[in-house]
């Protein structure tokens, strides 16, 4: 049996995504709030690998880091160390330690989830769980034809992201795209529908957003963008700008529709419902009525 992974983040909406994404591995999961925390659990029980805040309280990450890289029993145990992104001294000093990966915050779940396939890559193969080891694909988490993450892993950033929104106050949009004549265009267009249509689509977004938004394949033909901190005012000028952009640049058959929904607004109590509020404000480019339905289907929440 494969040993546990230990994370520790001083925060718990950290604390739970950390766990969630590890979990999705197989992985079993111990948890720690601080640095005294961590030594006291892997004293416990040697873990197979260590996600750390590197700013935790009472002894910080990097502290630990140097603790446990002394000790001859804990060496070799990988640890992802977790700094702020501006924070370039405790990220160097961290490798300089012998960390295997720094990640930035705020957090971006499939960056993780990669981040980790690495390291897991690179163990013991009796160390880590069967559905975690070389070769065996975890689902849903990075379409093939885009390299964007899918559904599933939009909906663990929507937990994350709105959870974050309420519990520090902060703004947080959401934008929908879909191709509302995708399949239309599918079915003329044959086997080379998907390459024509939506890596062109995916390209083109991704040149009008940020680097801190996430964005996601959510649909056949539909993509979505979580844009952190962004009030409703912001998102406004994301959809202009990506109408215009998606105009400029997709082919004229195309009818494209861009909606947005931001909260605090009410009767948005998480993360789903901010997502479902945008997409039923899609509207199309070319003519249709804001009641008719988008072509591209809600993607299931476990597939």
């Amino acid at each position: 049996m494969s040993a546990p992974v230990l994370v520790a983040d001083s925060d718990p909406v950290n604390l739970r995504l950390l766990s969630e994404l590890c979990g999705t591995l197989g992985y079993e999961v111990m948890t720690a709030a601080d640095g005294g925390a961590v030594l006291d659990a892997m004293a416990r029980q040697r873990p197979s690998l260590v996600v750390m805040d590197a700013g935790l309280p009472v002894m910080d990450g990097l502290n630990v880091l140097g603790i446990l890289k002394a000790d001859s029993g804990l060496c070799d145990v990988p640890v992802l160390l977790v700094t702020m992104e501006a924070d370039t001294a405790s990220r160097e000093r961290g490798l300089a330690l012998g960390a295997d990966h720094c990640l930035h915050k705020p957090y971006r779940p499939l960056e993780i989830q990669q981040r980790l396939r690495e390291i897991i890559d690179k163990s013991d193969p009796d160390s880590v769980p069967a559905q975690a080891r070389a070769g065996t694909p975890v689902p849903n988490i990075v379409d093939p034809l885009t390299q964007l993450g899918t559904a599933n892993q939009l909906f663990i950033s929507l937990d994350y992201e709105f959870t974050r929104a309420v519990r520090y106050k902060h703004a947080l949009s959401c934008v929908v795209i879909a191709c509302r004549n995708g399949e239309e265009l599918g079915r003329n267009l044959g086997a080379s529908a998907l390459s024509e249509i939506v890596v062109p689509m995916a390209n083109t977004i991704k040149g009008g957003i940020r680097t801190v938004d996430h964005l996601f394949r959510s649909g056949e033909y539909e993509f979505t963008i979580l844009l952190p901190e962004t009030q409703k005012d912001g998102a406004r000028i994301v959809v202009e700008r990506l109408r215009a952009l998606l105009r400029e640049h997709q082919a004229t058959a195309a009818d494209f529709a861009v909606a947005s929904a931001s909260v605090p607004k009410q009767g948005v109590s998480d993360g789903e419902a901010l997502w479902k509020s945008a997409r039923r404000g899609l509207v199309p480019e070319s003519g249709r009525k804001k009641s008719d339905p988008p072509t591209s289907s809600q993607p299931p929440r476990g597939g």
